[in-house]
């Protein structure tokens, strides 16, 4: 049984790293030590929130990527960017994806881009290996698209609290239950940088709605040029095609209602809602515009 010696301390960051420790404490599971760090691309302020929630309850808290604990204690890490120097028998990671499938970073972007119709998370222990260590347990939930970006990481991050309270019974006994993954099943998804969020017009006009969905806050969002100017496209949707005797995707066909519809490889998108780069609605007032034509600023 858990001793008075041994803690429970979380390693969080980003949105995931935020839901996830408010969801620990309002299931009642006491927390007795929190470290979390700055990301310069966390456009959900998750940093200040779990802070402040660390306050509220009167919970330790550290700033720091280095943390510190002993063998006995019970360390969730979610969102965590950075090495441990020591990896501890109680030491756990949620990922946000079903391994072996997804090893590596943002699976839950690729999951969308893909058109997958169910997520999931593990808990796992980590190894010097990417996302190689054993598994101490799975969750997964069924989606239909559309579906946004934040919604899918709200499911997982619901996923991950049920999965962290199942564990932390397990390490209240003593031990962890865990099995080896099917290694040779393994499939991985790629890191990201700012050209990832450039639309590809030439791209079914499906594809895009998911690539604009699936990189929508917390990310930075899906995004294009327009008169040299970046766009951000908050949002889509698919309308009837249209048989376009030469087909050049990312040209305006006409505007409806104020919101273009453009060409895309196959299909025609309607743009809801375009904003730039400091959040102001953008507003088209003509058609003959090609998207995508200049060089991202």
């Amino acid at each position: 049984m858990i001793t008075a010696d041994r803690k429970v301390i979380v390693c969080a960051a980003g949105l995931k790293g935020a839901n996830f420790v408010r969801g620990l404490v309002n299931h009642e599971i006491r927390l007795d030590r929190i470290y979390a760090y700055k990301q310069p691309d966390d456009h959900s302020d998750s940093f200040f929130s779990i802070k402040q929630l660390a306050e509220t309850m009167q919970i330790e808290f550290r700033e720091s990527r280095k943390p510190e604990f002993s063998s006995s204690d019970l360390i969730f890490i979610i969102g965590w960017q950075y090495m441990f120097a020591t990896i501890t028998p109680f030491s756990v990671v949620f990922h946000d994806s079903l391994l072996p499938k997804y090893r590596g970073f943002a699976p839950t972007v690729t999951a969308l881009l893909k058109g997958d119709t169910q997520i999931g998370v593990t808990a796992l222990t980590p190894t010097p290996g990417v996302d190689e260590g054993p598994i101490i347990g799975q969750l997964a939930v069924q989606i239909a698209y559309p579906i946004k970006i934040k919604t899918a990481l709200d499911l997982q991050s619901d996923l991950m609290i049920s999965l962290a309270t199942q564990i932390h019974r397990q390490w209240s006994e003593g031990f962890f239950t865990t099995c080896e993954q099917e290694h040779a099943r393994a499939t991985y998804s790629l890191w990201r940088n700012d050209a990832d969020y450039l639309i590809d017009w030439s791209k079914t006009a499906s594809e895009i709605v998911r690539a604009i969905d699936a990189l929508g806050y917390p990310y930075s969002g899906a995004r294009t040029t327009a008169n040299g100017e970046t766009l951000i496209i908050e949002s889509a949707s698919e309308v009837d095609d249209l048989n376009f005797e030469i087909r050049q995707p990312g040209k305006i066909w006409t505007l409806d209602g104020g919101r273009p519809l453009v060409v895309c490889g196959s299909g025609l998108l309607r743009l809801e809602d375009c904003r730039t780069l400091n959040g102001a609605r953008y507003d088209f007032r003509r058609t003959r515009i090609k998207l995508g034509e200049s060089q991202l600023k």
